[in-house]
């Protein structure tokens, strides 16, 4: 099979453009004969037989001048343009990427010396110009089988583009044909690369030149937050307009949410070839100087990352649980100081491209350890959602802080379901303070009996549930309003969920954040933000400064979501409830007390799924904290999610360590 590939046609194709005459010459030729020979019979047949060259002569001469003319003045930069191409070839020099940095300017990715394998087509251009097929195939054949699965370009999962080298090559070279250094593999180690100079006869036009690589020294902690990249893929071609087929782009995380800017401007080193594209010269000269990518600060802080990375890794296994997530988020600006999904996993695994075989152990693992869980494991909030609820009733005036409802162990609704307080407690009378405090299910029950679920639902909306954060990161979840439409609208695709809305059962569920309510560990705590602001719902990032080659630097800029949720006075009725909750007479969550100069407000949640025991209680439990400090001039949100994690008592124990290790290490 032979490939042909006219590359000056391909050239003037490329550049041309409509001529100004739609007679050609030959044709004007014939219209003059037909001129002189058509109309009456000169006087003089021999006047004429020396006139008629004359005149032809003058016409023809002066068509090439005005060619001439129009090539030097009107085409010229075109024809120059042209002329160069059919000189040089020209390879792209890969811009270095930037590096990721914490907010104190630890690094979390940098990039390391590494090899890369290209091919040069020129080597197998036969002397018309076309790619001689039978032994770049070979060629291909011997580098891939020492290369294995490396020069597949493999993205994220595994999955490759081309069947052989032979393709590939053919592919790329056909994108542009002034480009004929083609990338064949990144990132070899030394053993390959042995053995590809010891097969060098075999290889014409195949050598080693230096690059670079990502490395991620910062550890399973970092891997949903920092995310990982990958080799550009056909995909990427066509929805990135800033990269090529030699490009490294980020593929999830920081990386890609920031991609363009990391990524840089490549430069290009050409060489000067001759009729038949070889090089004339071996060494090439700099066309363009790559620009390196900015370096990226983040809002991160590396010690209180890993800190609440390794206790979280600990509480999972004490706790038996599935995996868990932690937010630690600033109040007033929703910097977030730590963004921790727990399992990780090692981003370096798919730097270069991952194996099928190791990306299926990631796929197939039941800790599903490639789910940020921070931002996309969507979870009911159990009694955590009482804060929100408690706010929206103060807001719409339902409620008031001395607002007092009598607690007893349950009772039965209209249509027989039960409803009844964790462990059938009674707590007899109490007021919103008290209701938060001991968070009796009975209390927020008997306040939306009152009210009613369509007329909360507006409120709880202004709090995000069921809408992005807009958090700078892929992937995020919404999670889900408990409005009657979308448990009709949810019901199309659950057998199980009748496409009713029951006024008392389904609204009794919702308040106490049961039902149909999920929610994600990133809105939780920044609902918590707005609650300990006094209502400013922020846009919680992670990015926040550029660093440009020059070490100029410039702010990233985030807009809150909301100005104003709901007003101060609400609000600061519930973070009062919040602080007797850890504080008060009646407090449940004493745990997160006597932490020497530092006072916590908090809510927990204890969240039931699952299939029912013979004891009517369910199997499974999730467990939730969320907490403010200090208490008395709010700093900080921390969240703590375990999933299938047991009591919400063995988040809080969590939240205390990680807040008294950042006490201790001035972190507050």
């Amino acid at each position: 099979m032979e490939l042909k590939f006219s590359k000056k046609l391909e050239q003037i194709i490329r550049h041309r453009k409509k001529a100004k005459f739609s007679l050609k010459p030959n044709e004007l030729i014939k219209s003059l004969k037909g001129s002189m020979t058509n109309g009456q019979e000169r006087e003089s047949s021999s006047e004429w037989n020396y006139l008629a060259p004359f005149l032809l002569f003058v016409v023809l001469f002066g068509f090439l001048l005005f060619h001439i003319s129009d090539l030097q003045i009107n085409k010229g930069e075109e024809m120059l343009e042209r002329s160069k191409f059919n000189q040089l070839r020209i390879r792209k020099e890969n811009a270095l990427r930037g590096v990721i940095l914490d907010r104190n300017g630890t690094l979390l990715a940098r990039n390391i010396a590494s090899m890369n394998v290209y091919i040069s087509v020129e080597r197998y251009l036969d002397e018309k110009g076309y790619i001689d097929t039978v032994h770049l195939e070979k060629a291909c054949n011997t580098l891939g089988g020492i290369l294995g699965d490396l020069w597949k370009g493999q993205d994220a999962e595994g999955k490759t583009e081309y069947s052989n080298l032979s393709e590939k090559i053919y592919s790329q070279y056909l994108n542009n044909t002034y480009f004929t250094e083609i990338l064949v593999a990144q990132n070899i180690d030394d053993e390959l690369a042995i053995k590809i100079k010891a097969a060098e006869n075999e290889l014409p036009g195949v050598y080693i030149d230096s690059g670079s690589k990502r490395e991620y020294p910062s550890g399973v902690a970092f891997s949903h937050l920092l995310g990982y990249t990958g080799t550009v893929t056909a995909e990427d071609l066509k929805a990135l307009s800033y990269v090529d087929s030699t490009d490294t782009v980020g593929r999830t995380g920081v990386e890609k949410e920031y991609d363009q800017k990391l990524i840089g401007v490549d430069g290009e080193i050409a060489w000067e070839v001759d009729s038949l594209g070889r090089r004339v010269q071996e060494e090439g000269y700099i066309v363009k100087e790559p620009v390196a990518g900015e370096n990226l600060y983040l809002t991160i802080d590396m010690a209180v990352q890993q800190k609440l990375y390794d206790l979280m890794e600990k509480a999972v296994v004490d706790y038996k649980a599935v995996g868990g997530a932690a937010v630690v988020e600033s109040v007033q600006n929703g910097e977030l100081i730590a963004l921790v999904s727990n399992p990780g996993f090692d981003n370096n695994l798919f730097v270069g491209g991952i194996s099928q075989s190791e990306y299926k152990g990631l796929l197939e693992n039941p800790r599903n350890p490639l789910l940020n869980r921070a931002i996309a494991a969507q979870m009911p909030p159990g009694s955590t959602f009482k804060t929100i609820v408690a706010a929206s009733g103060l807001e719409a005036g339902v409620l008031t802080k001395n607002t007092v409802y009598v607690s007893r162990a349950g009772y039965t609704f209209t249509g027989g379901a039960s409803f009844q307080e964790y462990g059938n407690n009674s707590y007899g009378p109490l007021n919103l303070i008290d209701a938060i405090s001991v968070s009796s299910n009975i209390y927020f029950c008997e306040m939306i009996r009152r009210w009613n679920m369509d007329a909360l639902v507006p409120y709880i909306k202004e709090f995000g549930i069921g809408e992005y954060t807009n958090i700078d990161l892929p992937g995020e979840a919404p999670g889900r309003l408990p409005s009657p439409e979308n448990k009709i609208e949810l019901s199309k695709s659950s057998p199980w969920l009748e496409p009713v809305w029951y006024p008392e059962g389904d609204s009794c569920n919702s308040v106490i954040g049961q039902g149909i309510t999920l929610v994600t560990p990133i809105q939780m705590a920044n609902w918590t933000s707005a609650i300990a602001n006094g209502g400013i719902l922020n846009t919680p990032h992670l990015g926040k400064t550029f660093e440009n080659e020059k070490k100029e630097k410039r702010d990233i800029q985030f807009s809150p979501l909301q100005k104003k949720i709901l007003s101060e006075k609400s609000l600061s009725t519930v973070l009062e409830g919040m602080w007797n909750a850890v504080n008060g007479p009646r407090a449940t969550i004493r745990g997160l007390s006597g932490i020497a100069g530092l006072t916590v407000a908090a809510k927990t949640g204890t969240a039931e799924f699952g299939q029912l025991n013979k004891k009517g209680e369910y199997e499974h439990t999730h467990a939730w904290v969320t907490t403010v400090f200090p208490y008395d001039n709010p700093k900080y949100v921390l969240t703590i999610f375990l999933e299938d994690g047991g009591q919400s008592y063995n988040a809080a124990k969590v939240a205390k360590e990680m807040i008294i290790w950042m006490k201790d290490n001035a972190k507050l």
